[in-house]
């Protein structure tokens, strides 16, 4: 089973967005998926609710999935193992623990105890200061326990990239068309451990509560009438977040 926490010193930086991408691939690879909502606003936990309560009209909303469960976190660090443990044993591949923004202990319990810390990253001059904090954290985190002692792989995933950023990245000559700022941000991002895949921008992304996970949004949106271009978009978000998911099987094998 994979454990896998998600981190930022700031709200409103991508962290549940990037837990209902990853449940969304894993549920669309046959896996069974777990959420933990550890953050104070609670949107996560609230998503099969936001999901249920939309209104879809001329696609039938699928039912809810079954192989995905949403919880709250226990209060203390022996009760998270034991539901570790319980969710493990009932055949769970994947758990993924969304957290409050700062730089909390509990935050620190939950990434101890997980394979690996996602730190979701848009990478624009507003948002850098935050994302080079999370790393210094974790930085700081690994150093507080003892040589030898297990600590999790580390990761950053650029989110929520605009056309021009994506070009930077990955065409020769795209860099040119950023302001300096982004520029700079940009290549000490890629500097860092990041998983080799950009989300980009999407309205999609924006539209997960309505959307429920995106596999069975996709495939209820393409047998709608006139649902044919909002399943390619929703597939097309998909098959982004299933390559995400893909880089995370390398770093940490499920």
């Amino acid at each position: 089973m994979q454990v896998i926490t998600i981190v930022q010193t700031k709200g409103g930086s991508g962290k549940t967005t990037t837990a209902m991408l990853l449940a969304s691939a894993a549920l669309n690879l046959g896996r069974s998926v777990t959420l933990i909502d550890g953050d104070v606003n609670a949107q996560l936990g609230r998503w099969r609710d936001s999901f249920e309560l939309a209104t879809w009209e001329s696609a039938q909303k699928p039912d809810w999935p079954e192989s995905l469960a949403i919880l709250s976190p226990p209060e203390s660090v022996e009760g998270l193992l034991s539901l570790l443990e319980a969710e493990e044993a009932r055949g769970v591949d994947l758990v993924v623990i969304d957290t409050r923004p700062g730089t909390h202990t509990d935050t620190e319990d939950f990434c101890l105890i997980s394979d690996l810390v996602l730190i979701p990253a848009r990478p624009v001059y507003a948002e850098w200061d935050m994302t080079h904090r999370a790393v210094l954290w974790m930085d700081d985190l690994r150093a507080s326990i003892a040589e030898g002692e297990r600590f999790p792989a580390v990761r950053v995933l650029v989110m929520d990239a605009g056309p021009k950023i994506i070009d930077a990245a990955t065409r020769e000559g795209g860099m040119a068309q950023l302001p300096k700022r982004d520029q700079d941000v940009l290549q000490e991002i890629l500097r860092l451990d990041h998983l080799d895949v950009i989300v980009p921008h999407s309205r999609i992304l924006e539209q997960l509560g309505y959307h429920g996970p995106l596999g069975p949004a996709a495939r209820a949106n393409a047998k709608a009438p006139g649902g044919r271009l909002v399943a390619d978009a929703i597939t097309r978000q998909l098959e982004v977040a299933e390559l995400v998911l893909t880089g995370i099987d390398e770093v940490i094998p499920a």
